[in-house]
This record gives C-alpha cells, sequence and structure tokens, in this order.
C-alpha cells in the first residue's frame, strides 16, 4: 500500500507523469531516476509497503555532502516535483520470488486509481539477446499503448526518432508435443524485470515502455543517456548545447543537461583509477 509522509495532504495526479523504474539489468531504470530525482530536487511525498520487496533501509542517497541531517530511505519510496509534475517510484531491492504477480497486481491498480496522464516504465534488456539487425544504431526501443500512441506518436517514432522494439517471432508447439511451424509475434525483452507484465496490465492508459540495450556493469553512463532522451521529450530541464553527457564531473554530467550526480554514486565502484599511469 501507499503510505503518505505527510497524512493531512490530499493529493491530486491526474495532471503527472509518473516514472517507474524497473529492477533490470545493470539497474540502468533506477540510475536514471536516480539521476533525475536529484536534479529536480524531488520531494519525497511517500512510501510503497508491499510484502514482496525485499526489506532494505540506508542512508539518504541525495544527501548533500556538507548536510548533517540523518535522513533514512528504505526499499521504495515515491518522489514528487510539483514544479514538473513528474513522480518517481523509486524500488530499491528486488521482488521476493512468489510474490511478483501480486506486486504487480496491487501497483497496476494503484496506477489505475490515482489515473496519471501518463505512465513511462524505464527498463533494460540484455544486450546480448539482440538480433542481427538491432546491434547496428540507437540501443533504445520504446513500446507504446494505444492511449499513447493516439497522442504522441508521431512526436516519438518521428520528431525524436526513438524506435519500437521489434517483435521477436517463437515457435508454438502444437497438439501431441509436436513442433508447430506457424510463427507468433511476441514481445521479447529478458532482463527487463516486470515491465512486460505491468505494462500488460495498464495497456488501457497512456504508458510508454522505455527500454536500453546493455549489460551487466558500471551503468551510470547509460543513465545519463536515457535521462538525456526523456528530457528530449518531457522537457524535464533546461538544455544547453548540443554535447554528449559524462561523468568528467563527480558532481554534474556536463552535457545538454548539467544533470546533478548523486551523492550515492561516488561510492558505487570505488575511486577511479590514476590516468597518469599511462602517460
Amino acid at each position: 500500500m501507499f503510505v503518505p509522509a505527510a497524512k493531512n495532504r490530499t493529493y491530486n495526479w491526474e495532471e503527472y507523469t509518473l516514472l517507474v523504474p524497473m529492477v533490470s539489468v545493470g539497474n540502468v531504470g533506477q540510475l536514471t531516476a536516480d539521476l533525475i530525482i536529484s536534479t529536480l530536487w524531488m520531494d519525497r511525498i511517500g512510501f510503497i509497503l508491499h510484502d514482496a520487496i525485499t526489506p532494505a533501509i540506508g542512508n539518504n542517497p541525495f544527501a548533500h555532502a556538507a548536510t548533517t541531517a540523518c535522513k533514512v530511505t528504505t526499499c521504495c519510496e515515491v518522489y514528487e516535483s510539483a514544479a514538473t509534475q513528474v513522480m518517481a517510484i523509486q524500488q530499491r531491492a528486488p521482488l521476493v520470488k512468489g510474490r511478483v504477480k501480486s506486486y504487480v497486481k496491487f501497483l497496476s491498480e494503484w496506477i489505475k486509481e490515482k489515473n496519471f496522464h501518463k505512465v513511462v516504465i524505464v527498463g533494460s534488456t540484455f544486450s546480448h539477446e539482440r538480433l542481427d539487425y538491432q546491434m547496428e544504431g540507437s540501443p533504445f526501443r520504446i513500446v507504446m499503448t494505444d492511449k499513447l500512441r493516439e497522442r504522441s506518436q508521431d512526436v516519438l517514432l518521428n520528431k525524436l526518432g526513438w524506435h519500437e522494439m521489434e517483435s521477436r517471432p517463437t515457435v508454438i508447439d502444437g497438439d501431441g508435443g509436436e513442433q508447430n511451424a506457424s510463427l507468433t509475434a511476441s514481445l521479447f525483452i529478458p532482463g527487463s524485470g516486470i515491465a512486460k507484465p505491468l505494462l500488460e496490465a495498464i495497456q488501457d492508459m497512456p504508458v510508454l515502455l522505455f527500454l536500453m540495450f546493455c549489460s551487466e556493469g558500471d551503468n551510470a553512463q547509460d543513465a545519463i543517456d536515457i535521462a538525456q532522451q526523456l528530457n528530449g521529450w518531457m522537457n524535464l530541464i533546461g538544455k544547453k548545447e548540443e554535447s554528449c553527457g559524462s561523468l568528467d564531473s563527480k558532481d554534474v554530467a556536463q552535457g545538454i543537461v548539467d544533470w546533478k550526480i548523486p551523492t550515492s554514486w561516488k561510492h558505487f565502484y570505488g575511486a577511479k583509477f590514476d590516468q597518469t599511469l599511462f602517460h
């Protein structure tokens, strides 16, 4: 269930965009949400409590380096930016095996109840599962529901140049265990967590599933790339010069947008190597 941080406050999110990152390959969706939450200085307005989410607790991932305030973060939190009318559900722990369906049911019903203007599911899928023709070009793929297609198909496909996820032919077994030669188109996105069942559960709403082909590793740059793409559509933050984002700065990723790197990112993979070793 959703537990609001302020008990006396009422919420109306019908004009809001909901960002739902997936626990998927490289945690790219969660890193993207971290970046957007940090840059927009989003407020934590509540928590998601469900027995499917593995319990977890830690320090505030967005704390300023000089702050002395003690703030605890939990396994699943809800953030809001009233200025941009964007919300984010940040899940920081995996789901318990055997409870996934119940969580998808709860989350989809909650999203429908709040009647968001649109929903953006952000995740990733294994790059090694790409087909030959997917090896070249953009690593990004999208899946749209019919309601979002009516609103935004021209912008997403023509103006932004995004590509829809290609269908993957799969062989269906016939009666008697013999293989049937007929093929059926299927959405094949391994490693994307609950992205597919959640999309199916809320397909009657305007929903975008935004995916990136990637591998496990240091995926901070992948998160910046996705955030840049989403910002081109959602206009979250004002753009600057046309250049690519990077992690040259510890606090800000310079580029089209100055993304504010969360403090917690500094502890992901230890200190960087001394580049003078290779001079």
